[in-house]
C-alpha cells in the first residue's frame, strides 16, 4: 500500500500506536522518542490533508445538490406554466 492509498484510519491506528508507546515508557533512547514524534507530527499532516479533501468533496457534493434541485425545481415551474 502507498502512502497515497492509505485511508485516514489506517493513520489514526499508526499514531494511537506511537502515542502508546511514548506513553508507555518503552522509548529508553532520546533519538527514538524524537524519531517517533516526529513520525507522528508527519502523521497527523497526512490526517489533516484527508480530513482537507473530504471535507471539499462534501462541500462540492452539497453544492451540486443544490444545483440539480434548483433545476429540479425550475423545470417543474416551467412544466406548469406551459
Amino acid at each position: 500500500m502507498t502512502a497515497e492509498n492509505k485511508s485516514f484510519e489506517f493513520y489514526m491506528k499508526e499514531l494511537d500506536r506511537i502515542i502508546a508507546e511514548m506513553e508507555g515508557g518503552n522509548l529508553d533512547q532520546l533519538e527514538k522518542l524524537i524519531k517517533n514524534f516526529e513520525h507522528g507530527s508527519e502523521i497527523i499532516d497526512k490526517c489533516n490533508k484527508i480530513l482537507k479533501e473530504a471535507e471539499l468533496r462534501v462541500h462540492k457534493s452539497r453544492e451540486l445538490g443544490a444545483k440539480s434541485r434548483e433545476t429540479e425545481a425550475s423545470n417543474f415551474a416551467d412544466e406548469k406554466r406551459g
